[in-house]
């Protein structure tokens, strides 16, 4: 932590800090795209939730009935999220590869947080191959 003398450098510190954490939080405006983009990914994930009914997964159902219970599922919308996911996840990508990779917080990290297993690693070329198929 810098060393603080008087209240100019007290604001200064301060001023750093914030616009550092708008930027690790991505909501600064130059990364407000990025936001979006991730807020889009997120949204798929509570669209495919919504996919599934209730009870779909609902174990103390009787087990022989699980081929009624995934025909329940609306697979075009299942596709439909699909085909949004992966061009969010294609533009996140973008993203990633035009941004610093040798900074503590950002982009660089959160795509090794989100690709961790480097299951991502070819997303630019084959993404539907390392989604989820229908």
């Amino acid at each position: 932590m810098p060393l603080v003398k008087d209240m100019m450098d007290l604001e200064s510190v301060h001023m750093a800090y914030l616009s550092e954490s708008l930027d690790i939080c991505f909501l600064s405006d130059e990364l407000q795209f990025i936001a979006s983009i991730i807020e889009g990914i997120l949204q798929c994930a509570l669209d495919f939730r919504s996919c599934l009914t209730r009870g779909v997964w609902d174990i103390t159902h009787d087990q022989g009935d699980l081929l009624g219970n995934i025909s329940r599922i609306n697979i075009s919308q299942v596709h439909a999220i699909k085909q949004k996911f992966n061009k969010n996840l294609k533009e996140l990508h973008l993203c990633y590869l035009k941004s610093p990779k040798h900074v503590e917080f950002g982009l660089s990290s959160f795509w090794g947080y989100l690709n961790y297993n480097e299951y991502y690693t070819d997303v630019g070329n084959e993404i539907g191959r390392y989604s989820f198929s229908v």
